[in-house]
């Protein structure tokens, strides 16, 4: 191996693809990154061109291969957006544009097909995010496209097989479709059954952290990765991000404040509850507990693009200035934040988003803060349901994503969690969970343990402490938020009516 050894992570989420070089310390030596488009063709729907994500992938790779020595290069892991799926024919062809996690298209395929087996088999409630269900609206809206589909691939089966030529994915990236037994790692065959799948439609499944095949010379001449680099197994965005926060224990949490916030912890043994999802774990042969927000950062967006009507950086920090002269508590305003939907703990579809206690005394930046704390208090409520659970206290509380970037969030953090938190300066902890799975599979540093590498290469942590005088006005705060969505839910159900 060379003396200097660099691994390379993808990372295509929702919104880009990004890649980026990290070294045997985990530390960024070159970055790219390239916007992906969404659709909408109906209220509800979002779908993506799976060609835009092999075409952003290449292009974002040549960015970064033309600024390394690519003969340093060790190998490549793929993190990911999950739950995504794309339909291909026999030739590998799109039959039809790609459907998001976010997508709402199969609420009634929830209601009819959803059950505590499901949950018990798969370690999700049932909720419009996994592929299955929306494998079975497509079996009732869509049959020809089933008919001749050769391959349902996730996204990291899609990358992984362009790069390749091998229709290998890991198990950490296949279970979020909802199609796996996640006690053992294999398809279900009950649950294809039920969609009108067999496995040989399906990516073969392996362990996280494995070499899947090695890049072709086919994939070297578009991506200017040099052919042979090995390709190994990666895992979901989600997942990658505990691992590049190194929560590799019981008593450490991941908060990754992203597009969708997710909040995990790592659990050596299987269980289920609807406080949480049970994810194959980076780490094999173990899972993660994770709670999941679908709308964090999103909420953010959506706030500055369509209520202020300002997408300019400028407006952000305006409106943190603001936030931040409000008091904690923003004067008894709360924010429920079920833009897209309610996750866990209530696996709701029908919920939605809502200001609650306004009066004519709140301005813009009571709104702005109400909303940064009612994301804090779900996270809040979610952890306290996993500690109890599953009866272990966490000690540590890691926080990531591009909302880790606002000071004003941290301390808000740190206040209603009544803990210190550590924020990551690495700004993509989620591709270093998947630079730590390309650098122990091919033992970079002379290290092939997961865990030791992500320790190694988790780095540039600073705490943030929490402010005591802040303590019981959040405390009457996160009790009044519990109550929000049980009084709410019957209208919310009326509104979706």
């Amino acid at each position: 191996m060379d003396p200097n050894p660099l691994v390379i992570a993808v990372d295509l989420s929702t919104t880009a693809c990004k890649v980026i070089a990290f070294d045997a310390r985990g530390t960024a030596v070159a970055s790219a990154r390239v916007p992906l488009e969404t659709a909408s063709p109906q209220p509800g729907w979002l779908e993506q061109s799976s060609d835009d994500w092999w075409s952003a992938m290449c292009e974002a790779l040549r960015q970064v291969t033309n600024r390394l020595d690519t003969a340093e290069a060790a190998a490549l892991a793929i993190t990911h957006q999950r739950e995504t799926f794309v339909c291909l024919d026999g030739d590998g062809e799109p039959l039809r544009p790609a459907i998001l996690w976010l997508d709402d298209r199969a609420t009634v395929e929830v209601a009819t097909l959803g059950s505590s087996r499901i949950h018990e088999l798969t370690g999700r409630p049932p909720s419009t995010a996994p592929s299955f269900y929306k494998l079975a609206w497509l079996r009732e809206h869509e049959p020809e496209v089933l008919e001749r589909t050769a391959v349902v691939a996730e996204v990291h089966a899609f990358l992984a097989h362009g790069l390749t030529g091998e229709w290998v994915t890991s198990w950490a990236s296949a279970d979020p479709t909802g199609l796996v037994d996640t006690r053992s790692f294999a398809y279900a065959s009950s649950l294809l059954q039920a969609v009108g799948l067999v496995e040989d439609q399906l990516p073969a499944l392996t362990a996280p952290g494995q070499v899947i095949g090695k890049v072709t010379e086919a994939a070297a001449q578009e991506t200017g990765l040099p052919q042979g680099l090995p390709v190994v197994a990666g895992a979901g965005d989600g997942h990658c991000a505990g691992l590049g926060a190194a929560a590799c224990d019981s008593g450490e949490v991941y908060l990754n404040l992203g597009t969708a916030v997710t909040l995990g912890v790592h659990s050596d043994e299987y269980r289920t509850g609807l406080a949480y999802r049970t994810l194959a774990s980076p780490i094999a042969g173990s899972w993660t507990l994770e709670a999941a927000l679908a709308s964090g950062v999103h909420s953010v967006e959506w706030f500055r693009t369509r209520i202020l009507g300002d997408r300019s950086e400028a407006a952000l920090s305006r409106l943190e200035v603001q936030a931040a002269d409000v008091p904690a508590g923003a004067d008894g305003l709360l924010f429920l934040p079920y833009l897209v939907r309610a996750e866990t703990p209530h696996w709701d579809p029908a919920a939605r988003g809502a200001w609650v206690g306004l009066r004519d005394r709140h301005e813009l930046g009571h709104l702005y803060r109400a909303l940064l704390e009612g994301i804090a208090f779900e996270q809040l409520q979610v952890l306290s349901m996993i500690e109890q659970d599953t009866g272990t206290s966490t000690e540590r509380l890691r926080l990531m994503g591009g909302g880790a970037r606002s000071d004003l969030w941290v301390q808000l953090i740190a206040d209603i969690f009544e803990r210190p938190v550590e924020v990551t300066e690495h700004s993509e902890t989620t591709a270093l969970g998947a630079a730590v799975l390309a650098a122990a599979a091919v033992g970079v540093d002379r290290e092939s343990d997961v865990v030791a590498s992500a320790r190694r290469m988790s780095q540039g942590w600073r705490k943030v402490t929490p402010r005591a005088a802040d303590y019981e006005r959040y405390r009457r705060q996160s009790r009044a938020y519990r109550r929000l969505y049980p009084a709410l839910a019957e209208v919310f159900e009326q509104l979706a009516g």
